[in-house]
C-alpha cells in the first residue's frame, strides 16, 4: 500500500516546564513582520531568532539561526513530541466588530503538484532567503496554509469532537485567542487521513516556502490545513501604495485612463468617508478601486472598469480578465499607469496609508475589495497565477507553536 497524502508527526514545542508564557515566545511569519528587534527584545526564545535571525560578525545570519535552534534543543528549551500525532489549532478573533472562528489541523502532506494547486506569483529574493532558512535549520520554522474542500464539515467535526490534549490557551499582541491541542486517539487520525485522501490542497499563504520545498525534493511538508467553506475564512486584500522614482502629476495619470475606467470624484472627510468608500467598492459587479493621491488630499476617487481590456497580450485567461485584483495590479497599475514593479508596495491599512501620503511619504494609494475564495480556488485549478500580493487571509497563523524537522 502506497503511504497517505497525510500523516502524524512528531513537531517539536517549547517545553512548558521551561517557557512560562508562550505568547512571548510566537511571532507572525516573516512576510509580515514590520519590526523584527520588538521580538528579539520580548524574548530570548521568541522564534523570531529561527525565522528572521540577525547575522553575527563572524557568522551569516542562518549559521546563527542553527546554532540558536541547536542550543534550544540541547537546552531542552524546545522538545519533540514523542508520539506522532496531528495537531489542531483554532484561532478566534474580531473583524469589523464581527467576531469568527477558524479551526484547522497541522499534518504532514505528501508534496505533489497534481493535489497541492498555488495561485500566486512568486519572488526570487524571497525564495532564496527562505531556501537558505530551510536547507540550513533542515526545520521548517513556520508552516505553509492550505484550503480543503469540505461543504459536509467532515473534518471540522472530527477536530471538534475528537479526543485531545490541549497544549496552548492564550491571547497575543493582536487580541487573537489562540487555542492549540495535540489529537489523542489514533482511529480518529486515521478517519481524518482517510477523507483527506480523496481533497486537493489550495495554497493561501507560503507559496515561497512551497516553491523551497520543491526545489530540496523534500517529500512531506508541514501544513495547516482548513475549510475553505469555513465561516471562520476571513480574506482581507494587500493594497498598493506607490512611491515614485521620478515625480508623476495625478492629471496625467487620470488622463491615461480614460477610455477605459470611469472617475468620480469623492470627498475625504475623515476616516468614515474612507469606510465606506470601502464599502461602495466592495459591492459592484464591475471591478471597482479607490486612488489616493499626495496631489489632491481632500478627495479619493473611484475607477470602476468600463469594460474588460488587454493587459499585456490578448492570451490572458477570462478568469483573470474578471479577477478585480489582476485588473488592478497588471491592468491599471501596471499597464495603464505604467507604475514599475520595484515602485509598488503592499498594505492591509487603508488608512495607514493615507496617513502616509498625506505625511508625504507615498505618493499614490489604490484600495481594492477583497478576493473571494472561491476565485482562489478557480485561479488554482485553471494553473493560473494572481499577482503577488492577491490575498491576506486573515490571521496569519503564528510562527513558534510547533517546528517540524525534517531530517
Amino acid at each position: 500500500m502506497s503511504e497517505p497524502y497525510t500523516k502524524p508527526f512528531k513537531g517539536m514545542i517549547f517545553n512548558r516546564e521551561k517557557i512560562d508564557d508562550i505568547s512571548q515566545c510566537v511571532c507572525p511569519p516573516y512576510d509580515v513582520i514590520s519590526s523584527v528587534r520588538s521580538y528579539y527584545v520580548r524574548s530570548l526564545f521568541n522564534a523570531i531568532r529561527l525565522e528572521l535571525p540577525m547575522p553575527l560578525p563572524s557568522m551569516n545570519k542562518y549559521s546563527v539561526a542553527r546554532e540558536t535552534l541547536e542550543g534550544w534543543l540541547k537546552k531542552g528549551i524546545l522538545v519533540r513530541d514523542n508520539k506522532e500525532t496531528i495537531y489542531i489549532y483554532e484561532q478566534e478573533f474580531e473583524v469589523e466588530q464581527v467576531t469568527y472562528l477558524r479551526r484547522g489541523f497541522i499534518a504532514l502532506n505528501k508534496l505533489e503538484k497534481k493535489r497541492i494547486l498555488t495561485h500566486e506569483e512568486t519572488r526570487k529574493k524571497a525564495k532564496e532567503d527562505r531556501e537558505m532558512l530551510i536547507s540550513t535549520l533542515k526545520t521548517y520554522t513556520s508552516l505553509i496554509f492550505g484550503l480543503y474542500e469540505d461543504k459536509q464539515q467532515e473534518i471540522e467535526n472530527i477536530l471538534i469532537g475528537s479526543e485531545k490534549d490541549k497544549i496552548y490557551d492564550f491571547v497575543d499582541e493582536q487580541s487573537i485567542i489562540n487555542r492549540f491541542y495535540r489529537m489523542t486517539d489514533i482511529e480518529e487520525m486515521k478517519k481524518l487521513i482517510l477523507i483527506m485522501e480523496e481533497k486537493n490542497i489550495y495554497i493561501a499563504d507560503g507559496h515561497h516556502r512551497l516553491d523551497v520545498s520543491y526545489k530540496l525534493n523534500i517529500p512531506y511538508i508541514p501544513l495547516y490545513l482548513t475549510n475553505m467553506y469555513s465561516e471562520g475564512i476571513v480574506i482581507l486584500p494587500y493594497h498598493r501604495t506607490i512611491k515614485f522614482q521620478k515625480n508623476r502629476n495625478l492629471n496625467k495619470l487620470l488622463k491615461s485612463m480614460e477610455g477605459f475606467i470611469d472617475i468620480e470624484k469623492y470627498p475625504l472627510l475623515d476616516n468614515n468617508s474612507t469606510k465606506i468608500a470601502l464599502q461602495k467598492i466592495s459591492t459592484p459587479s464591475k471591478p471597482t478601486f479607490i486612488l489616493y493621491s499626495k496631489d489632491d488630499l481632500t478627495n479619493l476617487y473611484i475607477l470602476t472598469e468600463k469594460a474588460p481590456f488587454s493587459f499585456t497580450n490578448n492570451d490572458v485567461h477570462e478568469g483573470l480578465k474578471k479577477l478585480k485584483v489582476n485588473v488592478l495590479h497588471s491592468g491599471i497599475v501596471k499597464k495603464l499607469l505604467n507604475i514599475k514593479e520595484e515602485e509598488i508596495s503592499f498594505t492591509q491599512d487603508p488608512y495607514k496609508a493615507i496617513t502616509q501620503i498625506k505625511e508625504g511619504t507615498l505618493d499614490l494609494a489604490l484600495f481594492l475589495p477583497p478576493t473571494k475564495v472561491e476565485e482562489v480556488r478557480d485561479i488554482a485549478e485553471n494553473g493560473l497565477y494572481m499577482p503577488p500580493k492577491s490575498t491576506f487571509f486573515y490571521p496569519k497563523i503564528l510562527t513558534g507553536l510547533v517546528f517540524y524537522k525534517y531530517e
